[in-house]
């Protein structure tokens, strides 16, 4: 398994492009490469909007309030990933 192909065209004749080398593939990649890094970095950088600062607070609030509650109350009740609830374990 030497170079790899692209496949062969419907009648099972040659491919069309001649197959490429790997120093060609990775000059073709190594642009395609930064961009994606570049782009990353530009999201990683962007700053949390304040809108969604406010909701994540709420809901922090809200857990911490309803464990604190629960756990004055007796067992905790967890739930499954589909949202139903289920009974601890004894």
């Amino acid at each position: 398994m030497g170079k790899e192909r692209n496949g062969g065209g419907e009648d099972g004749g040659p491919d069309e492009t001649p197959p490429v080398d790997s120093r060609t593939a990775r000059r073709r990649q190594d642009p395609i490469g930064r961009r994606l890094r570049k782009m990353y970095t530009d999201v990683v950088d962007e700053s949390v909007p304040n809108d969604f600062l406010s909701f994540l607070e709420e809901a922090d609030i809200r857990q911490s309030a309803s464990a604190g509650s629960s756990q004055a109350s007796g067992p905790e009740v967890s739930s499954s990933p589909n949202g139903d609830a289920t009974q601890p374990e004894r």
